[in-house]
């Protein structure tokens, strides 16, 4: 967490770059209110990972204990293994978080995005972490130091950063062993061709191994097969599980109910019906009409908020986990109140005015 902290200049930074590579090659490279959707799921996966850091290392501590081997930090050749060792795991998650609907509820809000840039590799699924952390266990099991794991997934998540991208082609011999922009941008498109490609962390081996590699082809469309079709970063990050609560409640059997939940995306309970499968295909990416005013409201306040949680991110250790609670309350308020303005809510107002009037007290603690 700490690494990725660190690095949060680095990525405005880099997005700087790619806006203006993309004005000068006259290219629209990114839309105001989707990098607002980005940033705020982004921020909230590292304010839930924070605020349940005790679950999520906890686990990995308790396996630790029952260790098989006790490993070096100082070794070279251990920190190549965990790295590989890292990639393989996480290409089992990736994987199965596209074939099972509860890790995909988890995971799909990175996906949601009908854009393509390095702001989208900033939105994640908050919840996530719940669902990847299952599958580094075994390391802690062979026994990598939890501070070990946490530089190696660390560094993992880092390098993913860079591929999402439209502005560089393909890397030659390159393609054959690491992922890079060109199998990525095949992972989040929603083509058939192209779904549940692609799941590569650092090295596309594991999908030329599992058969799962598909090359960048034919034009891509990018976002959900089902677009969640709002940028209110709230609504986004739990659309996908009140869609399955939805499909649940028309299963007929009782069972189905609950295959809902671990079954495949495009499985369907029997006797429920299945509306028409939209077109992919060149659709119209979705858009929301705002004035001026409150584009400037959302932005300002939204990079003040940002300010104010990466604040949080830093001082986090120092905090009792009460005040890491009331922060993430007042930041999911930030996420729907800023979320409901920009889309033009009646009560979005509302809620902005309750936030901003607790925001001294969070300052205040931070």
């Amino acid at each position: 967490m700490n690494l990725i902290t660190l690095s949060i200049p680095l990525f405005f930074l880099l997005m700087g770059v790619e806006w203006l590579c993309g004005r000068f090659q006259g290219r629209r490279v990114f839309r105001g209110p989707d990098v607002f959707a980005n940033l705020s799921l982004g921020s909230a996966q590292t304010v839930f990972t924070t605020v349940a850091v005790g679950l999520l290392a906890g686990a990995y501590l308790a396996v630790y204990q029952y260790r098989l081997l006790d490993i070096s930090a100082s070794s070279a050749l251990a920190w190549v293994v965990l790295m590989f060792g890292v990639d393989f795991a996480y290409y089992w998650f990736h994987r199965a978080s596209h074939r099972m609907n509860l890790a995909w509820a988890a995971h799909a809000p990175h996906h949601q995005s009908e854009d393509y840039n390095l702001a989208v590799a900033l939105r994640q699924g908050p919840f996530q972490p719940l669902v990847s952390r299952l599958f580094y266990l075994p390391l802690a099991w062979i026994g990598f130091p939890p501070a070990m794991f946490a530089t190696a997934a660390a560094l993992n998540t880092l390098y993913q950063f860079w591929v999402h991208t439209e502005l560089i082609g393909r890397l030659g011999p390159l393609e054959w062993v690491l992922v890079t922009p060109s199998h990525h941008r095949v992972h989040h498109a929603c083509n058939g061709r192209y779904l549940d490609k692609n799941h590569g962390g650092i090295l596309i081996l594991w999908d030329r191994l599992f058969g799962t590699f598909e090359s960048e082809e034919e034009r891509t469309t990018y976002g959900t097969v089902k677009p969640v079709r709002t940028f209110n970063p709230l609504v986004a990050a739990l659309a996908p599980f009140g869609e399955l609560v939805a499909r649940a409640r028309k299963a007929p059997r009782a069972l189905d109910k609950l295959k809902v939940w671990f079954m495949p995306p495009e499985w369907t309970p029997p006797g429920v019906e299945v509306p028409a499968a939209e077109a992919v295909a060149d659709r119209p990416r979705f858009e929301v009409s705002t004035s001026r005013r409150v584009a400037l409201y959302v932005g300002v306040v939204g990079v003040l908020t940002l300010a104010v949680t990466v604040l949080f991110l830093v001082r986090s250790r120092s905090l009792s986990q009460p005040e890491r609670l009331a922060f993430a309350a007042w930041f999911l308020a930030s996420m729907g109140g800023l979320g409901g303005v920009l889309e033009g809510r009646r009560w979005g107002p509302v809620v902005e005015a309750v936030r901003l009037a607790a925001a001294p007290l969070v300052v205040a603690v931070l």
